[in-house]
C-alpha cells in the first residue's frame, strides 16, 4: 500500500519531482566535487614536495658569491641538514624561441632561466613525477610554457644570439616545485651539463639558488633570520617552504572554496525548495489527510507515507550526484594532475567525498521530518470542512482600493497580497537572493581579477610600462644610462625609477626589502594610511606589517648605512610579489646592497605602448620589458581560465535554481488559493487579469531578492573574497564591479526568467471554476 501511494504521488506530480530530484543531484555532486579537489590537491602537493624533495629555505643571489663561506656557515649550523648551490643562466626572451612560434619570448613576463638537473633535493621532475634526464641536444620545458605555447614532445626550443645559434628538442616537461605556478614569474627550462657550459659562454647572467634542507623545520624562521643576519650573499628575493606550498596550492584551492561556497548555497536553498514542495502537496492532500485521520490511521503512519517519497528521491539523488562526479571532477581537477601530478589512491579520495553526500541526504530527510510536524497541527474537522489550512493574514486594512482610483487593479491585488502574506512569501524571497548571491559574487571576483586594477595588489602603482634591470656587470651604469635616456624622450609623459634594497630590523635580526623612489607619481592603494613623504617614513607591505606586528605610527628601527635609522610607519598596502613582504621609504641606499633597479612609465596618449616596449627591449638589453596588463594575463590566466568554468557553471545552477524554485512556490501558491482564484473568476477577472496578479507577486519579490542580493555580493562576498586574496598577502580586495553586468544585465536577466516561469507556470489557472468549487 504504501509503494502504491508513493508511486502515485511520484506519477502525479511527475515534473515537480524530477526538478527537486535534479536539484538535490547537483547538490550532492558540486560538494563531491568540491570534497575530491580538496583531497587530492592535498595528496598531489604533498606527493609533489617529496618526489622533488623540497629545499625549506632558498636565497636567490646575482653576483659573484663566496662559497666556502657558504660551506662554513652550512658546517656551523646544527639547523641545516643538507645544502647546494644552483646555478642558474638567466637568458632575455628575445634569445628565447619556442616551438613553431614566429616570435621570440621578448614580450613575455616571465624570467627564463637554464639549469642543469640539481644533484641532491630541489629535484625537477617530469609529467610521471620522475626525476629529468636529458642528453645533448635535449631539454625539457616549464608546464607553464606547454600550456601558453601549445607546445609537445619533439617540438624545437631556439637560442639565438649574435654569434650563437642553438636548437634544443623539447623530451620533457618540468614539473617544478619551486616555479611551477603562474604567478611565479620566474620558469626554469633543463638541459644537459655540456649545453649547459656552451650557454654560459655565449649568453645570459648567471644567478644562484643557495637551499637549504633543515633538520626542524618548525625552526624555519629562526634560521632564515640567521642567515639574513650572515654576510653570506643576499641580493635576491628569499623565499621559503610554506611560500611554495601556498603558491602551488593557491590557484586551485581558490577554485576549491567558490565551489564549497556554491555547495552550501545549494545546500541551503534545497531545504527551502524542499519545504515549498512539501507543503504544496500537503496542501493539494489537505483534505485526504483528514479522511485517513478519520478513519483511523495513526499521524505515524501518515508521515512515513510522505516521508518515504522523499527518502528514496534523496537517496537515488544523492548517489546520482556522487556518480556524476566522478567524471565532471575531472574538468576541476585536470590543472591540479598537469601541475601537481596523481597522488598515489588513498582511502579519503573515496571515503571524502561519499560522507560529503551522505551529508547532503541526511540534511534532507531531517528537515524532511521537520517540515512533517505540520502533520501534528492538521485537525480532522478543518481539513474535511476547508479542505485547506489556509494562511495566516496580516491586516491589510490599510489597501483600500476606493482610496487609489488611478491605481491599475491587478497590480493593486498583487501588491495587496505581498504586503498581507509577507511571511509565506519570503522564503521565496530569501531564495531569490541566495541565487544572485551564487551569480554576482563569481562575476565579481573574476572581473577584479581581470581588471588592470588589480596591479594595486601587487604593491606597485599603476602605470604603462615596467623595467626591471636584475643584477649584471654594469648594473648601476646601465641604470643611469637608461635614466637619461627616459629623460630626454618625448614620448614619455611621467617616469619613477624605483630602487630595491635590503637592509636589517633592528632588535628583531629580520630584514626588509625596501624599495626607495618618489611614491606619489603612481601612488598605491593602501589598506591604512599613506605614501611615505619624508625620509623618516616607511610604508610596510600586509604580510610584513603583520609579522613584524606594527600598525601605522609605529616605530620601525633599521640600520641604513651602518646607522640606527628610526622610521614612523605611515601606511599599509598590500603586495602579492616577492612572497608579499616589501617595503617602501625614501631612504639613501649603497649600489653594493642594491637588490634590483625598476623604472615605471607611462606613454603619452597616441603613443602605442606595443611600440615603445619593443623599441625598449632593443634600447635597454637585456633589460625586462613588461606591459602591465599583460602581466596580469600571464600571471593570472590559469586562475582565471578556471574561475570562468565555475563563474558559467554557477549561473546555470542559480538561473535554475530560480525556475525550480518559481515553479515549485507557485504551485503550492496556486493549490491555497484555488477557491479564490474560481472567485475572482466568477466575479469578472479574465485568465489575464489574474495571471498579472501572480506576475506582479512575483516581479516585486524577484525585484527585492536583487537589491538584497546585490547588497550581500558587495558586503559578504567581498569578505570571501578578501578571505582569499588573505592567503596571497592581498587582504583587503576590493571589488572591480563591471556596473552594466552585476547591475543591470544579470539583474534584469534573473527577472525576465522569473516572469517567463511564472507566465508559464499560472497556465495551470484556467482549470479553477467557482463549479468546480462548488462541486467540491
Amino acid at each position: 500500500m504504501l509503494l502504491r501511494i508513493v508511486k502515485r504521488d511520484l506519477q502525479r506530480n511527475k515534473i515537480i519531482t524530477f526538478g527537486l530530484f535534479v536539484f538535490i543531484m547537483l547538490s550532492a555532486l558540486l560538494v563531491a566535487s568540491a570534497s575530491q579537489v580538496i583531497i587530492e590537491l592535498s595528496g598531489s602537493l604533498n606527493q609533489l614536495l617529496i618526489k622533488s624533495k623540497a629545499p625549506h629555505f632558498v636565497q636567490m643571489h646575482a653576483g659573484q658569491i663566496d662559497s666556502s663561506a657558504i660551506e662554513s656557515f652550512t658546517a656551523a649550523n646544527p639547523l641545516v641538514k643538507d645544502q647546494q648551490t644552483v646555478e642558474m643562466l638567466n637568458l632575455d626572451g628575445s634569445n628565447v624561441y619556442l616551438g613553431s612560434n614566429q616570435g621570440s619570448e621578448a614580450n613575455s613576463v616571465m624570467d627564463i632561466g637554464f639549469v642543469e638537473q640539481n644533484p641532491s633535493f630541489d629535484l625537477l621532475l617530469n609529467l610521471e613525477n620522475k626525476v629529468i634526464e636529458v642528453s645533448a641536444g635535449e631539454i625539457a620545458v616549464p608546464i607553464y610554457y606547454m600550456k601558453q605555447k601549445n607546445l609537445k614532445i619533439g617540438d624545437i626550443v631556439s637560442v639565438l644570439g649574435e654569434q650563437f645559434d642553438k636548437k634544443f628538442v623539447i623530451t620533457d616537461f618540468v614539473r617544478d616545485v619551486q616555479m611551477n605556478p603562474a604567478m611565479v614569474s620566474s620558469k626554469r627550462f633543463v638541459v644537459n651539463a655540456a649545453d649547459f657550459t656552451a650557454l654560459k659562454q655565449q649568453l645570459g647572467e648567471p644567478e644562484y639558488l643557495i637551499e637549504f634542507q633543515l633538520t626542524d623545520l618548525s625552526k624555519l624562521n629562526d634560521f632564515r633570520n640567521e642567515y639574513q643576519s650572515s654576510n653570506l650573499p643576499n641580493k635576491g628575493p628569499s623565499i621559503d617552504y610554506p611560500l611554495f606550498k601556498t603558491l602551488n596550492a593557491l590557484t586551485d584551492g581558490i577554485i576549491a572554496v567558490v565551489i564549497i561556497l556554491v555547495s552550501v548555497l545549494l545546500m541551503l536553498i534545497a531545504i527551502l525548495c524542499l519545504r515549498f514542495t512539501m507543503i504544496a502537496t500537503l496542501e493539494e492532500d489537505y483534505r485526504e489527510i483528514g479522511v485517513m485521520k478519520a478513519i483511523g490511521i495513526t499521524q505515524q503512519d501518515i508521515r512515513s507515507i510522505y516521508l518515504a517519497k522523499y527518502i528514496v528521491m534523496a537517496a537515488v539523488a544523492s548517489v546520482c550526484g556522487y556518480l556524476l562526479s566522478l567524471g565532471v571532477v575531472r574538468l576541476f581537477t585536470a590543472n591540479i594532475t598537469l601541475y601537481l601530478g596523481v597522488a598515489p589512491a588513498s582511502i579519503l579520495q573515496y571515503f571524502v567525498p561519499v560522507l560529503a553526500v551522505g551529508l547532503i541526504f541526511g540534511v534532507v530527510v531531517f528537515f524532511c521530518r521537520m517540515i512533517l510536524r505540520r502533520f501534528n497541527r492538521i485537525t480532522v474537522v478543518e481539513a474535511l470542512r476547508s479542505g485547506t489550512r489556509g494562511e495566516a493574514r496580516m491586516n491589510t486594512s490599510r489597501f483600500s482600493l476606493s482610496k487609489r482610483k488611478f491605481v491599475n487593479v491587478n497590480a493593486f491585488l498583487g501588491v495587496k497580497d505581498v504586503y498581507g502574506r509577507f511571511t509565506m512569501y519570503g522564503l521565496l524571497f530569501f531564495v531569490f537572493v541566495i541565487s544572485l548571491f551564487i551569480v554576482l559574487v563569481p562575476v565579481n571576483i573574476l572581473n577584479t581579477l581581470q581588471s588592470p586594477r588589480f596591479v594595486s595588489y601587487m604593491g606597485v602603482g599603476q602605470s604603462d610600462i615596467r623595467i626591471d634591470l636584475q643584477q649584471s656587470n654594469q648594473i648601476e651604469k646601465r641604470f643611469n644610462e637608461m635614466i637619461t635616456k627616459l629623460e630626454n624622450d618625448p614620448d614619455i609623459s611621467k617616469f619613477s625609477p624605483l630602487i630595491t634594497s635590503r637592509f636589517k630590523v633592528l632588535g628583531s635580526g629580520e630584514s626588509l626589502n625596501v624599495e626607495t623612489g618618489d611614491f606619489t607619481i603612481f601612488p598605491l592603494s593602501y589598506v591604512h594610511g599613506g605614501t611615505p613623504r619624508s625620509a623618516n617614513e616607511i610604508a610596510l607591505s600586509d604580510l610584513n606589517a603583520k609579522e613584524l606586528n606594527k600598525k601605522v605610527g609605529d616605530i620601525v628601527h633599521l640600520e641604513v648605512a651602518g646607522v640606527a635609522r628610526k622610521l614612523t610607519v605611515s601606511g599599509i598596502y598590500q603586495d602579492i610579489t616577492n612572497g608579499g613582504r616589501t617595503a617602501k621609504a625614501q631612504l639613501p641606499y649603497d649600489s653594493k646592497t642594491v637588490l634590483w633597479y625598476v623604472v615605471a612609465l607611462d606613454v603619452n596618449p597616441g603613443i602605442s605602448v606595443q611600440a615603445k616596449m619593443d623599441q625598449y627591449t632593443k634600447l635597454f638589453y637585456p633589460a625586462k620589458i613588461t606591459h602591465l596588463q599583460s602581466y596580469l594575463a600571464q600571471t593570472l590566466g590559469n586562475t582565471i581560465r578556471q574561475l570562468k568554468l565555475v563563474t558559467g557553471l554557477s549561473i546555470v545552477i542559480a538561473f535554475s535554481i530560480s525556475i525550480l524554485i518559481t515553479s515549485l512556490f507557485l504551485k503550492m501558491l496556486l493549490a491555497k488559493d484555488s477557491s479564490q482564484t474560481a472567485i475572482l473568476r466568477s466575479v469578472g477577472f479574465t485568465l489575464g487579469d489574474i495571471r498579472r496578479q501572480y506576475l506582479v507577486r512575483m516581479l516585486i519579490i524577484s525585484g527585492l531578492g536583487v537589491i538584497l542580493g546585490t547588497f550581500a555580493a558587495n558586503t559578504l562576498g567581498q569578505k570571501i573574497a578578501q578571505m582569499l586574496g588573505s592567503f596571497m598577502g592581498a587582504s583587503k580586495i576590493q571589488f572591480v564591479v563591471n556596473p552594466a553586468v552585476a547591475y543591470l544585465i544579470l539583474p534584469l536577466l534573473f527577472m525576465l526568467i522569473v516572469a517567463l516561469t511564472t507566465v508559464t507556470s499560472t497556465i495551470s489557472i484556467r482549470k479553477s471554476s467557482i463549479a468546480k468549487l462548488i462541486a467540491e
